[in-house]
Order: C-alpha cells, then structure tokens, then sequence
C-alpha cells in the first residue's frame, strides 16, 4: 500500500491520505484513497496487453471531454500520470444495483444517458485534445474493431494448446465476418462516443440519479452500446425491449432500424467473445476457458 500512497501523494490531490484495496478488474487494480472527507478512486494498470497499455489515459482523455460537455453521470477524471499509468478519479457515493432491478423509469434515464454519450461530437473531442495537451484517440471503424478484438487476439493465442478443429472454426468465422464489414459503409451516419464495457450494475446516487462508471473501454464508435448490452446485459426481454423503445425516442431512429443494426453486430461481437475465450485457454489452460470456449461457440450456432 505505500507504493499507492505515494502515487496518490504525488498527484497533489491528497497529502498523507488512507488507502485501502477496493476492488479488481481484468486490466487494473483500484484502491480507495480517504482523506478526510474526501474519497477519491486510484485505478492502475496491472495488465500488460497492448492494446490496452493506453486505456486508462483514454479514460482521463474521454471523462475530461464529456465533463466539459455537461456530462454529469459518470466520474470525474482528476489527474493521470502516464509514467506509472494510474489514473485518479472521484469516489461516487451511492448504492449499485442490478440492471434487472430497474424501474422502467430508470431504464429510461439510462437509455437517455447512452444517446447523451453517443450524440457527443467526435470533431469537438479532437479539437479538446489538441487545447488540452491531451492524446488524441481517433474513431476506430467496426473492421479496425474487429482486427484488433478478433484477428489480433487470435493471433496473440497459442494455437498449439487449442485443438484444430476450434482453430479453424475461429478462423472460418473471422473471415467471413471481415468478409461482410467490407460490404458495408464504415462511416454512414453519426460517428459518437460508447460506453464500451457496460457494467451490469448501476450506481444509484441520493438524488436517484443513474451513475456510469468504467470508461476504459470507452471508444469513438458507430453505435452505441445496445448490441453489447443484449449479449453481456442482464436486463429481462421485456426490459431490453423498453430500452430499446426508450433509446428509439430519444435517437429518433424506429426500432426496426435498431434491431438490425442490433442484430448485424452481436454475431461478429459473440466471435470476438468466443475468440477472447480461447486466448485465455491457450494462456491458462484451465478448465474454466475451455468450458466458456465451446459455450460461446455454441451461443454463435444458435444464431
């Protein structure tokens, strides 16, 4: 812990503070940082991927910019020293809860604040940037999404740990999900800003506000959010179906649109899962990987 106090003393945010381990995530682990009646969250990095060495300076680079646009609903990014690759944010009081245990009011708000995020300007975020001294994250196209979440990872696996036949599967599938991206217009409508890793729990702050958090997967995207929550969220049917009716309103797009854009993405998202997967099987070889590599597959045949 003294190594993390004296990160957090070198900020200049905090003098001799309290710091405590507060929780831990795929790439970063995050400590609560007290002194006196400031609570303040230090999140480092702890994996070496390459793709996500810079993840956490893009947090700080995303949060500043939506901070200066009004957005009041997710932390505030409070300093990052890119060195030693932590980055300090404000601790959000409230309590989390399950996104099935949302009021449809809630999942109202919380379908607002997706749109909110992606109406953003993406020209304006460059421009933040370049006045702030900040790294410039530029738009990545779903075919830049899918080399780096799908051929990059697969490639990085080793493939003599993982038998040939979900070698070749994998490898079937990536190309032809490459295959139908190249048909498609990559920059047709409003190039906006997604949450990413949409967390299954909300932070309910005592206003009853609805808090996001987690931005280190934050992009500059086509669409926003809903496919991955359809794979990854724990919203019931009926709920999905309301979110999906909330969002329609406030992006002003007909549900019909939404679902196939919805449907378009979640199979090259569920390759990239199934990819994802087989990485950490190759890298482990644990039971559990092998398990979740042959049950994603599957979930990819059902569609």
């Amino acid at each position: 812990m003294n190594k993390i106090k004296k990160l957090a003393i070198s900020s200049g945010l905090v003098k001799d503070p309290e710091v405590s381990f507060f929780a831990e995530g795929y790439g970063n682990y995050v400590y609560l940082i007290q002194e006196n009646d400031q609570k303040l969250v230090l999140r480092i990095k702890k994996s070496n991927e390459k793709q996500f060495i810079d993840s956490l300076e893009k947090e700080y680079a995303f949060l500043r910019y939506f901070e200066s646009k009004g957005i009041t609903f997710c932390p505030r990014a409070l300093f990052y020293n890119k060195k030693d690759n932590f980055l300090i944010e404000n601790f959000i009081e409230g309590e989390k809860i399950s996104q099935n245990d949302l009021s449809n009011e809630q999942i109202d708000l919380f379908a607002k604040q997706l749109y909110d995020l992606f109406q953003l300007s993406s020209v304006e975020f460059f421009d933040f940037c370049k006045n702030h001294k900040l790294k410039k994250f530029e738009y990545s196209s779903p075919i830049d999404s899918l080399k780096t979440y799908g051929f990059k990872r697969f490639n990085e696996a080793d493939k003599k740990q993982i038998p040939e036949d979900v070698i070749v599967w994998v490898q079937d599938k990536l190309n032809k999900n490459l295959e139908s991206l190249n048909k498609r217009s990559s920059r047709d409508g409003h190039i906006g800003f997604a949450w990413g890793d949409v967390q299954s729990e909300m932070i309910i702050d005592d206003s009853g506000g609805i808090n996001f958090y987690d931005f280190e997967h934050a992009r500059i995207s086509q669409s926003s959010d809903l496919s991955y929550i359809k794979i990854h969220g724990i919203f019931s049917d009926s709920q999905f179906d309301y979110l999906i009716d909330r969002y329609s309103h406030y992006s002003k797009k007909s549900k019909k649109v939404l679902l196939k854009e919805i449907n378009t993405t979640e199979k090259i998202i569920r390759v990239n899962d199934v990819v994802w997967a087989v990485r950490k099987w190759a890298d482990t070889q644990e039971e559990e990987f092998k398990k979740m590599t042959y049950e994603r597959i599957k979930s990819v045949e059902k569609l």
